[in-house]
């Protein structure tokens, strides 16, 4: 786990330090922002993989209350899952990714410090392996499942920002943890 950890760390900061070299030399920010994060899967019974994720989005131009709206398109790759505890000699592999849309609602804490909510949906696709006894089983599926999630962000200059976001596929049960980087356009 913390070799994964370490993962996690590292490639965050590989994400976030040439957004700020490209931060330092701009102006004031557009409405389209992107960025990366990476973090950790979840489902229950099987071990945690590394997740990725790249995303893009629009900040519409309507303030509801004090917050703001956006509309967000991504992709995620959520990695191998294995199955825990299986006798020696059997396995079973689970390999996912999606791609998701959703509508994001940011309020502001402070000036810097937001809090965010998001609901949309996940457009995934799935394989799966079994291997026992010497034989092996393979399915693939796809589907649509809703996906809401919550998340804190921090402005660290007026073109880039750091995130942690929970995110949860309903129906498949997959919960996603992520920290990343959003560079302002």
């Amino acid at each position: 786990m913390q070799e994964s950890m370490k993962t996690i760390i590292a490639g965050t900061a590989l994400l976030i330090l040439p957004m700020t070299a490209m931060a330092a030399t701009q102006g004031p920010a557009s409405p389209w922002y992107g960025g990366a994060t990476i973090g950790i899967a979840s489902l229950s019974g099987f071990s945690s993989p590394v997740d990725f994720t790249i995303f893009g989005g629009y900040r519409l131009p309507v303030h509801l209350s004090r917050g703001k709206l956006a509309v967000e398109l991504g992709y995620d790759h959520m990695g191998t899952f294995k199955m825990n505890n299986l006798p020696a000699g059997e396995s079973v592999s689970l390999s996912a990714h999606a791609v998701e849309a959703s509508a994001v609602y940011a309020w502001p804490i402070t000036s810097a410090f937001r809090v965010y909510g998001r609901a949309g949906l996940a457009f995934w696709n799935a394989s799966a392996t079994a291997n026992a006894s010497g034989y092996t089983a393979s399915a693939a599926g796809s589907g649509t499942d809703p996906l809401f999630g919550v998340g804190v962000s921090y402005s660290v200059m007026s073109h880039l920002s750091v995130r942690g976001e929970y995110r949860v596929i309903t129906s498949s049960n997959i919960n996603i943890f992520d920290v990343g980087g959003v560079y302002s356009f």
